[in-house]
């Protein structure tokens, strides 16, 4: 057994100039298991950003293969700020991180500078390496509860899917494993759940295990910098390996999604309002999605509304999606208020397949509601002629002055109010039942867009109180693009 230390300090003008430092390591033949364990001055936790004075530091590894930007072959694992320590080995290792063998050559900690005091912060950084067999199995490194339940009936063909695209487990800073979360899912009647963890793959080669007929577990990580988080869906396992999260200025994220999307994945925005944290790099990139609703409503949901509505007012496309957030913890088997699943995405796709859901997000076949048991909204418009029709996140194009009739059919929200949302005017009614179908015709006067919002009755003139927006259901739009002569 051989110990190495790794010390120092870091002040404010390290972070600055690098917000992820890298902390080389030499590791020699014949060593079979890797420990690693780090603390800091001061240290806090990661929900006391910006609330107390302190050191925020987070911890990852990568192996003799490679560290470099965009392209870290060596990627092993990130764990953030939610363990002290943790364990590699050939065939095991904590949950966050990947087991394999543990090469020869310099291997990198990498740290996150999320939080320095106004001191700095002083580190120290303990690795164990250990030349002998395997020791017993650490506490939750397997995955636990793989036995299937039995599939559920369901029809796997072009139709609304439900599900949800943001949560996490014990592999990130949930607290239960991968089999508590696909429980919750289950419960809550889900078709669908992208498992995004904060910036590492390790529960990736688990989720075919859990993928059943009846519950597709779509790949995904949540790229987590300091300065605001970005889902990415799909993430081809072993392919793509290793998704880069060590940005903090404009170039390097604009690098990250680019390169995301070469892969023909997703780059969705998340929760880009107070306490998301925000998105606070100088402009979006043009992400192919937004997370306009994350976690309950009440959690600012409007000023992502606000966001993602500014983008379409300036002719940018761009789903809108949800995503509950969920930090999974240990699943009893009875449903709170907050679940996976709250709120619940729902994407018209051909078949319950990553590829065929990853369609419909991309198309905008989208929306989006509190739960998994509604409300359901449908927004489909139709031109001049019949054959001109268009669902959610479809374009018509019509001639300036011509007559545009939408239609829309809420099922489960009696006694809320309908909004259909355009650049130019609003309108509005009352939901008398629980099947309850609203047309209206308007005139194309220019590009535009239309939504459909379904709202509980507001306590305050929304113009003068936004907040006061409480949704129950929102569409994606349907785009109308004038043809003049």
């Amino acid at each position: 057994m051989k110990q190495i230390v790794l010390e120092g300090h870091f002040d404010a003008t390290d972070q600055s100039a690098n917000e992820f430092p890298l902390l080389p390591f030499e590791t020699p033949p014949g060593i079979t298991r890797l420990h690693v364990r780090y603390q800091v001055s001061r240290q806090l936790s990661g929900d006391k950003v910006g609330w107390q004075e302190g050191n925020i530091v987070d911890i990852g590894l990568f192996d003799p293969r490679g560290a470099e930007f965009l392209a870290a072959r060596g990627f092993r694992g990130w764990t953030g700020t939610a363990r002290p320590e943790f364990t590699i080995a050939a065939d095991e290792a904590t949950p966050g991180y990947l087991p394999g063998p543990v090469q020869p050559g310099t291997w990198h900690v990498v740290l996150g500078l999320y939080q320095l005091a106004p001191e700095g912060c002083d580190y120290r950084v303990v690795v164990t390496l250990e030349e002998q067999g395997s020791r017993k199995q650490e506490a939750g490194s397997k995955k636990q509860g793989a036995e299937k339940q039995r599939d559920r009936k369901t029809e796997n063909g072009p139709r609304w899917y439900r599900g949800d695209l943001h949560a996490h487990t014990w592999h990130s800073d949930g607290s239960a494993p991968l089999a508590d979360l696909v429980a919750a899912a289950r419960a809550q009647g889900l078709d669908f759940a992208a498992v995004t963890e904060h910036n590492t793959v390790s529960h990736l080669p688990l989720l075919r295990d859990y993928t059943t007929p009846d519950l597709l577990l779509i790949p995904g990580v949540e790229i987590t910098t300091y300065h605001g988080h970005a889902n990415v869906w799909p993430i081809d396992w072993p392919a793509d390996g290793f998704v880069e999260f060590r940005c903090w200025n404009d170039d390097q994220m604009a690098q990250v999604r680019e390169a995301v999307q070469a892969r023909g994945a997703l780059f969705s925005v998340n929760h880009p309002k107070d306490g998301g944290p925000p998105w606070e790099f100088g402009h979006l990139f043009d992400p192919d999605c937004i997370e306009v609703w994350g976690s309950p409503w009440l959690v600012s949901n409007y000023q992502s509304l606000a966001v993602w509505d500014a983008q379409l007012r300036q002719g940018k496309r761009i789903t809108a999606v949800g995503g509950s957030d969920k930090h999974q913890g240990p699943f009893t088997g009875e449903l709170g208020w907050y679940e996976v699943g709250n709120p619940c995405t729902w994407v018209y796709a051909d078949a319950l397949s990553t590829e065929g859901i990853i369609a419909g997000l991309r198309a905008g076949h989208v929306f989006i509601s509190a739960g998994p048991t509604g409300p359901r909204l449908e927004l489909t418009a139709e031109g001049i002629h019949k054959e001109q029709r268009a669902a959610m996140g479809d374009e018509l194009c019509l001639p300036a002055g011509a007559s545009l009739r939408l239609c829309c059919r809420v099922q489960g929200g009696a006694e809320n109010v309908l909004r259909l949302v355009s650049v130019q005017e609003i309108h509005e009614a009352v939901i008398a039942d629980d099947d309850f179908t609203y047309e209206r015709q308007v005139v194309v006067t220019g590009d535009t867009y239309w939504r459909a919002e379904v709202i509980e009755p507001p306590e305050a003139p929304l113009d003068e109180e936004p907040a006061a927006l409480m949704a129950q259901a929102l569409s994606n739009p349907i785009y109308v693009k004038a043809t003049y002569r």
